[in-house]
């Protein structure tokens, strides 16, 4: 019965527990904006790029100070499908600065540097940021503790071990103030003779002790050594650091040497040697190749400049430039620019310009331009340009590469992954059937490349190709207003191709509806057209300058000479956009 009353009494106090417990869940639950899933690969940039690409790629709402805080220290971090709270923390990590959520916003401040913390046991070596340990004196007791189980900050070597045969040597005097560290099961020793609140125990306490394969009894209680300060490095026990350390220590040292001048002929024939790669000069002089650290000011060369971090100002050179860090300035080459990092500031060149991360301001070449960041600016090439994301112009010959594109994208071919895509297949008054296939980076604005073919009745076979651009000036839920221009050259000829100038012009302002349902991408389209047709054909069934594209139009314009006449009338356009 005694038994029975007291398990319900325990379901009861159970149950009673786990509805205190659920409403406790329910408040720690955890913020939806630092619980969202984010990806980065930062590989040693400035924690302010950083910032900015999570504020732009994710839009995490982000407030902070640039004077209080040091935004220009590099991080390196590669995380993938991560909540926001675990990429903030391990970006933030090695750095002075701490967040915290404020609402939806992530409000970073000055965060304090954190005391590192040295403990040494039996397994080794290890570091952790724990407040310093004060260890207390135990009571006095009336057992005198054998020499194999005195403390190890009681003997010269800081052991405490006992041969078998031999008798144990006796304790050196206590020191009031030592830091202390227990030898490890292989017998070494780490001794950080650093400051410490650490008391040795009185005489009376037992600690326990283990033994070894070897027959050495050694102590296992470690002692602590806190670190309130930095000390010098002590070959016995140091901190293994990790590579992102390494690499960051390496950042903030790699350029130990400012020169005002430097003079070369081919490295290392010049007047910095063999220490060219450690120095920064202002002015760089080149005779046909040279390698420096950086740039801030000036730099020129015949051939080639090399530089392995930052320059700033402006670098030319007859064949190319390479830079392995950041661009502040211009940068212009007759074959081509190679840049390892950010770019604030332009790159041109005769063939390709190269850039690693994000170009702010401009690129422009005679074939290609490629970046794997975000261009904010102007990118022109004469063949094609490859961005992530572009805030400005993308100007090409043939074709524009993008993820997405905030601007206008004008080329031949504009192949935008988060764009405008759409086929649009319609009659007109002129052509029985003509297709155009709109690519761009919105629907702002976008260009197309149409055909049309007229072969059907007994009429003449004419065909036509062409080229335009387009905008979507208004959209509201079903309805869309678009206005476009196409410029189409019209082959009459039975053997194919017109080689008299022979072109059709036309504006067409399409209103397009949505069927199915609002915003979709498939759209009833139909509105009016103006035609110009400019032609030197001569038609030797007409005896005259003439285009049978004319026939059976009702002409607001028919002027010209005896070489080449124009002709304009009005008509439709009615079709389907995909």
């Amino acid at each position: 019965m005694i038994n029975t009353a007291q398990n319900r009494v325990c379901l009861v106090l159970a149950a009673l527990l786990l509805s205190i417990q659920q409403p406790l869940v329910a408040q720690t639950k955890p913020s939806p904006v630092l619980e969202r899933n984010v990806s980065v690969d930062f590989q040693k940039v400035p924690l302010e790029s950083a910032l900015r690409t999570l504020r732009q790629r994710y839009g995490v709402n982000l407030s902070y100070s640039n004077t209080a805080l040091n935004l220009r220290q590099p991080v390196t971090l590669r995380l993938q499908n991560q909540p926001l709270r675990t990429v903030l923390d391990n970006l933030l990590r090695d750095t002075n600065v701490g967040y915290q959520l404020v609402g939806n916003q992530v409000v970073l401040h000055p965060a304090p540097t954190k005391p590192t913390t040295i403990t040494a046991s039996a397994a080794g070596t290890t570091a952790s940021t724990a407040p310093p340990t004060r260890t207390t004196e135990p009571r006095l007791g009336t057992e005198e503790p054998t020499a194999a189980s005195k403390p190890a900050s009681q003997t010269p070597s800081a052991k405490s071990a006992t041969v078998p045969g031999k008798e144990a040597s006796k304790p050196a005097p206590r020191k009031p103030t030592s830091a202390t560290t227990a030898p490890s099961a292989s017998k070494s020793t780490a001794s950080n003779n650093l400051p410490s609140r650490t008391s040795t125990p009185k005489s009376g306490a037992t600690e326990p002790s283990s033994s070894d394969g070897n027959g050495v009894t050694a102590s296992t209680a470690p002692a602590t050594a806190v670190l309130n300060q930095p000390a010098a490095p002590d070959s016995s026990a140091q901190l293994v650091s990790t590579p992102e350390e390494k690499t960051d220590s390496e950042e903030a040292n790699r350029a130990t040497i400012t020169k005002p001048v430097q003079v070369s002929f081919f490295w290392p024939l010049g007047s910095n040697g063999f220490s060219s790669g450690r120095a920064v000069n202002k002015l760089s002089l080149n005779v046909l190749a040279g390698y420096q650290a950086g740039v801030d000011g000036f730099e020129a060369a015949s051939l080639l400049n090399v530089d392995r971090y930052d320059v700033k100002g402006a670098q030319v050179a007859g064949v190319g430039n390479v830079v392995g860090k950041q661009l502040t300035g211009f940068q212009g080459a007759g074959v081509m620019n190679v840049l390892g990092g950010e770019a604030n500031g332009w790159q041109a060149a005769g063939v390709l310009n190269l850039a690693k991360r994000a170009v702010h301001g401009g690129q422009a070449a005679g074939v290609f331009n490629a970046t794997l960041g975000e261009v904010r600016g102007v990118q022109a090439a004469g063949v094609f340009n490859v961005a992530r994301s572009v805030h400005g112009v993308q100007l090409a010959g043939v074709v524009n590469i993008a993820d997405s594109v905030d601007g206008i994208s004008i080329a031949p071919f504009n192949l935008v992954r988060h764009g405008y895509h759409r086929l649009e297949i319609t009659n007109s008054e002129t052509w029985p059937v003509s297709a155009s296939l709109k690519l761009g980076g919105s629907s702002a604005f976008y260009t197309f490349v149409t055909g049309a073919y007229d072969d059907f009745g007994n009429g003449p076979r004419r065909w036509a190709l062409g080229y335009g651009i387009g905008t979507e000036a208004w959209s509201r839920k079903r309805l869309s207003l678009a206005l476009d221009a196409v410029a189409m050259h019209v082959n009459e000829e039975q053997r194919g191709w017109t080689d008299e100038l022979n072109l059709h012009n036309q504006v067409r302002l399409l209103l397009g509806f949505a069927p199915f349902k609002a915003g979709g991408r498939l759209r009833i389209v139909a509105g009016p057209t103006a035609s110009v047709l400019v032609t030197q054909r001569y038609d030797s069934g007409e005896q005259k300058i003439y285009s049978n594209l004319t026939k059976g139009h009702k002409l607001w314009l028919n002027e010209g000479s005896a070489r080449t006449r124009v002709f304009g009338w009005f008509g439709y356009s009615a079709g389907i956009r995909f």
